[in-house]
């Protein structure tokens, strides 16, 4: 099977995809705009011509130039079996062109909620826009709808397409994208180790550490976490708040921690190597969240695979995975944040419930099922597209349902096997 992925912004997930679709045999063409990933050896990579992103500067995107003669023409001779979008904007359109131009079947993942994050692409003043909404959703609709099928990575955004977007008979798969979970293994990690990195960060080696990793944005609500540590620090002042990443909210998180008079406790590292990720987890004492924008939260998955207990705020698609006092806490009340921790932290015997039961959801996620998943998917799809060319319009539709309700059982077996 010879597979394109357009890629834009979900370079690791990406990295993921094409490493298992190798493992499998398959010949994977990643395509991505210039400048944004380095190349690897082992790598098929075409870099389009890219420009950087006007807005949202702060993320250091790119945009692509959504065709490219030269690159279209070495598509035709890789003679490719599928095209998989991952992006709505230059590359996933660029794939759409080429799947029309060479008769290819295109497949699309919707990663991104985009009326979530419109206010970085067209700020509006005074908080949120319909008109901005409505223009996210039309967008949305009306690239995905182009495609033989979607995939979702979560119950929440399938709804969203479905009802807010109301992508109507467009079949949709809920595949949650799946990670290497050996990297997080805490065992790859010695006592050593831990205590030298923490005390790089000017953490004690027995003080607790609460743990957010991930963009600091605004959507992530770290502000409403950082409310409750005043009262978790009284309870358990041998304790630290670090925060793990970068982004535009991080001078603003700084200047609240300083009004709480916590900014002693609360560690900033700044953006650090994807390589480092696991360790940073591995000093982790409860992993927090209070987003509630999720499409899946990966790092929700990557704590648990890291052996880190979980307390995050309720969200419809968190709770597709995430149950309440079994493998993590999902609060509803922001208030109860505090509360939550406390418990987590020093109730031994729940801390450790929820890492056991952590663990095994981490290895329902595995970059192996995820792979599974796709791979059985392609196929389905590559055979399908071949075999209705012919077929009448009703006879395409017969085949369709057909189709989806082989491929949900199919899914459906994939993951019970796992378990």
């Amino acid at each position: 099977m010879h597979i394109t992925l357009l890629l834009a912004g979900v370079v690791t997930s990406i990295n993921m995809l094409e490493q298992e679709m190798k493992k499998r045999g398959h010949e994977v063409y990643v395509f991505a705009p210039s400048k944004s990933i380095q190349p690897n050896e082992n790598q098929s990579l075409y870099m389009l011509k890219s420009m950087p992103l006007i807005v949202a500067r702060q993320y250091k995107n790119r945009v692509a130039a959504f065709y490219s003669r030269d690159v279209a023409k070495k598509i035709k001779e890789l003679n490719l079996d599928i095209v998989h979008t991952q992006s709505e904007f230059s590359l996933g359109l660029f794939g759409k062109i080429i799947s029309r131009k060479y008769d290819i079947p295109f497949i699309h993942t919707y990663h991104t909620m985009w009326e979530d994050y419109i206010h970085y692409i067209i700020p509006i003043k005074g908080g949120r826009n319909i008109y901005t909404k409505r223009f996210a959703r039309t967008f949305s609709k009306n690239f995905a709808t182009k495609a033989e099928c979607i995939i979702t990575p979560s119950k929440k955004t399938e709804k969203y397409l479905k009802y807010k977007c109301k992508i109507k008979n467009k079949p949709m798969y809920v595949i949650p994208t799946g990670i290497d979970i050996v990297p997080f293994d805490r065992k790859n990690f010695t006592d050593e180790q831990r205590n030298k990195l923490k005390s790089s960060l000017g953490i004690n080696q027995n003080d607790k550490v609460i743990l957010f990793l991930g963009r600091i944005a605004q959507e992530k609500s770290i502000d409403v976490i950082m409310d409750n540590m005043p009262i978790v620090f009284k309870s358990l002042p041998n304790t630290k708040f670090l925060i793990v990443g970068d982004g535009p909210s991080k001078d603003e998180l700084q200047e609240q921690a300083k009004k709480l008079k916590i900014a002693d406790k609360v560690i900033f590292t700044g953006k650090i190597p994807w390589i480092d990720v696991p360790k940073y987890y591995s000093i982790g004492d409860v992993f927090v969240n209070a987003s509630v924008t999720e499409t899946q939260g990966l790092t929700f998955i990557e704590a648990m695979a890291s052996s880190v207990p979980i307390v995050a705020k309720y969200a419809p698609n968190l709770s597709e995975f995430i149950i309440n006092n079994k493998n993590g806490i999902l609060v509803k009340r922001e208030s109860d944040f505090a509360k939550s921790i406390i418990s987590v932290l020093t109730d031994q015997s729940l801390s450790n419930k929820l890492i056991e039961n952590g663990l095994e959801t981490a290895k329902m996620n595995s970059a192996e099922e995820f792979g599974d998943k796709l791979e059985m998917l392609y196929t389905e799809i590559i055979n399908s597209y071949k075999a209705k060319k012919d077929l009448s319009a009703k006879e395409k539709e017969k085949q369709n349902r057909t189709l989806y309700k082989k491929i949900t059982n199919k899914l459906l077996e994939l993951t019970r096997l796992k378990k």
